[in-house]
């Protein structure tokens, strides 16, 4: 028995070589992978946050390019706007002006005779106006006389 238990004992001492060698080439495997898991995690965060970056960016100077297309129209439209209200200021200005010297010319008119009638008379259609008799007549050979409405 002596032979069984010595072979019993080698058995059991090369079953705890055998054992351990298995835990450390399992626990080196397991370390390898573990390497290389944290490995592609880290190289896999690196793309992700990259493309995140590149993401952001884009959508940022799409949203620029877009406020861009909305801005620029509104700010022409306003100075254009602006623009036209000054002319048509400058304009209805100059247009005031002018009907004021239209209407003191018109006052100017009718103090020095504006209100005179004037026709068209006989067949020859000679221009002639209405004469005031009761103004009187004038002159040293007396043919003058006043216009009515003067």
């Amino acid at each position: 028995m002596s032979e069984m238990s010595r072979l019993a004992t080698a058995f059991e001492e090369r079953s705890k070589e055998q054992a351990e060698s298995t835990e450390k080439a399992v626990r080196s495997a397991f370390e390898k992978h573990e390497s290389a898991l944290l490995s592609a995690l880290s190289e896999s965060e690196k793309r992700t946050s990259d493309a995140i970056r590149a993401q952001s960016r884009s959508l940022l100077a799409d949203a620029l390019r877009s406020w861009m297309a909305v801005t620029i129209p509104i700010i022409a439209s306003l100075a254009l706007g602006l623009g036209a209200m000054v002319t048509m200021g400058w304009y209805i200005t100059g247009q005031i002006n002018e009907i004021a010297s239209h209407n003191a010319t018109l006052e100017q008119l009718k103090n020095e005779g504006g209100a005179i009638q004037l026709s068209r008379c006989g067949e020859s259609r000679r221009l002639c106006a209405r004469i005031d008799e009761s103004a009187g007549v004038y002159g040293e050979d007396r043919t003058y006389r006043v216009l009515e409405g003067y």
